[in-house]
């Protein structure tokens, strides 16, 4: 049985909300489109896995139990397979913008600078047209 708290990096006691951070970072981190590395196919499955999991209550708390009472013997089944719309549901671009932050304002370093220039630009442009206004016979 996999260690869904490993996989996630994430200690037994993670509450939702660092369980639904922790999946964000890791994720846009391993996903297949980002990272062509090898074996990050594999990761990333595991850390969808493993959300799915402890992101459920129910399924939280029987993971919770099957590894405190029977040590690598499941309760029940854990074996997990991807909905049939996953590529839909954990794309890229989903992952971004729907858990955990994201959105129009989680924006890359670059495109973050880009935005300060181009206001910047603006800024300036405003401040001369004033300017010309004030000053003009």
């Amino acid at each position: 049985m996999d260690d869904y708290y490993a996989a996630l990096e994430l200690n037994k006691n993670a509450s939702l909300d660092e369980i639904r951070k922790s999946f964000r970072t890791l994720a846009l981190k391993y996903h297949p489109d980002k990272n062509k590395d090898e074996g990050s196919k594999e990761k990333f499955m595991k850390i969808v896995e493993a959300y799915e999991v402890l992101s459920d209550a129910n399924g939280k708390k029987n993971y919770d139990e099957s590894i405190t009472i029977k040590k690598n013997k499941p309760k029940y089944d854990f074996a997990w397979t991807p909905s049939a719309d996953f590529e839909r549901v954990y794309s890229y671009w989903r992952i971004k913008n729907t858990y955990v932050g994201g959105g129009i304002w989680d924006i890359g370093e670059k495109a973050s600078k880009a935005m300060w220039k181009a206001t910047i630009i603006l800024l300036a442009s405003l401040a001369s047209m004033a300017l010309i206004i004030l000053f003009l016979p």
